[in-house]
């Protein structure tokens, strides 16, 4: 039996006239979207100018105490320095 790998995708194919002229796929590699990613360079534009940046996805365990101070490692491949972090935090509701 055949079945549709991703059915959340539109069943029919989309048309040439929808694809704009700058869009280009020529260097795209085929790949799994959902897939998580280690590292993705990015240029962040702002109003003081533009940034090259690296942004990794880390996951760590952290001890959090009562004074709201948190505790972690971070792996030997994060620069020493000034960082911006986005914590996600996860607790257990169980």
């Amino acid at each position: 039996m055949n079945k549709d790998p991703n059915p959340d995708l539109p069943s029919n194919p989309i048309e040439a006239a929808e694809m704009l002229a700058e869009y280009d796929f020529s260097s795209a590699v085929r790949g799994n979207a959902r897939q998580p990613f280690d590292s993705l360079r990015a240029k962040i534009r702002t109003q003081t100018g533009d940034r090259q940046v690296v942004i990794k996805t880390v996951e760590v365990m952290a001890v959090v105490n009562s004074n709201g101070d948190v505790t972690l490692q971070l792996p030997p491949d994060i620069s020493p320095g000034e960082h911006r972090i986005t914590l996600l935090i996860e607790e257990n509701l169980t």
